[in-house]
């Protein structure tokens, strides 16, 4: 069994943040540039969320600054 709170944030991950709205959360997979496919969800590694969380883990908390202001 995979402890999911040791797993490291990298491309092919997938990820599921709070923050973004009260008492919702979102779930994105990080792709290589030029595979992103918003209709599933998935975000290039170069954009400045997955920037942002690249190499954290279950359970960080980050501050990312994205076109609609900062987030927590």
């Amino acid at each position: 069994m995979t402890d999911e709170a040791a797993i490291k944030v990298k491309v092919g991950t997938w990820v599921k943040l709070t923050g973004f709205e009260p008492d919702e959360e979102e779930i994105f997979r990080v792709v290589p540039e030029g595979r992103a496919d918003p209709t599933k969800n998935e975000i290039p590694a170069s954009s400045p969320l997955a920037r942002a969380i690249h190499g954290t883990k279950g359970g960080d908390k980050v501050r990312v600054d994205l076109p609609g202001g900062k987030r927590n």
